[in-house]
């Protein structure tokens, strides 16, 4: 009886973590998507895409380990090579026109 619940116990806790590295995976997973988009149509050098390559895939690695605080940052270097402006982790929705959310990409 006492073992059945301490195993009902150590799964729900289990689905719980879970539950929890994947919505963390998921704002940072966004911002490397975002990134992607920002760096269409940039020319970098050689040396300047071998670091933004580095940088962005140091924080694949960390958005994978669920590091999300980490991700954000190595994003971030990315970003500052680049040129762009850092990001937080989250979506500014009070100072995005809705036109602009509405567009399709152009290619």
């Amino acid at each position: 009886m006492h073992t059945q619940n301490y195993l009902k116990i150590a799964f729900a806790t289990g689905l719980i973590i879970i539950s929890c590295q994947q919505n963390s995976n998921a704002g940072c997973s966004s911002e490397i998507r975002i990134l992607g988009d920002d760096l269409i149509g940039k020319t970098f050098t050689s040396h300047e895409n071998h670091l933004l390559s580095e940088r962005i895939l140091r924080a694949k690695q960390f958005c994978f380990r669920g590091e999300e605080e980490k991700s954000i940052d190595a994003i971030n270097a990315a970003r500052e090579l680049a040129g762009l402006k850092p990001t937080n982790g989250s979506f500014d929705w009070e100072n995005v026109p809705i036109e602009d959310l509405s567009r399709q990409p152009t290619n």
